[in-house]
């Protein structure tokens, strides 16, 4: 692997030459509440978008920071069995 980035190129070598902390390779993502809760139920993504009917991509997308509608809240939040405001996002 090269040690510095070519000048068009700014996908893993960026994050390989970045300082600690700073770049993918260094980061350590926290587990959303939605994915902790889903997983504690056993769930896989496509199961909960399957019982909820919340698409599978809003799920893997709210596990991942964005927003969801309160009604897709509330579809998730009756498949895992918690208060809406327990999954964040």
């Amino acid at each position: 692997m090269p040690t510095q980035p070519s000048p068009g190129f700014t996908g893993i070598a960026r994050a390989y030459n970045a300082p600690p902390g700073r770049g993918v390779a260094n980061r350590v993502r926290e587990k959303s509440p939605l994915a902790a809760l889903r997983q504690s139920g056993g769930l896989t993504c496509a199961e909960l978008s399957e019982r909820s009917g919340v698409d599978l991509i809003i799920i893997m997308l709210a596990e991942r920071g964005s927003d969801l509608l309160p009604e897709e809240r509330a579809a998730i939040a009756a498949v895992l069995g918690v208060d809406a405001f327990m999954i964040g996002g």
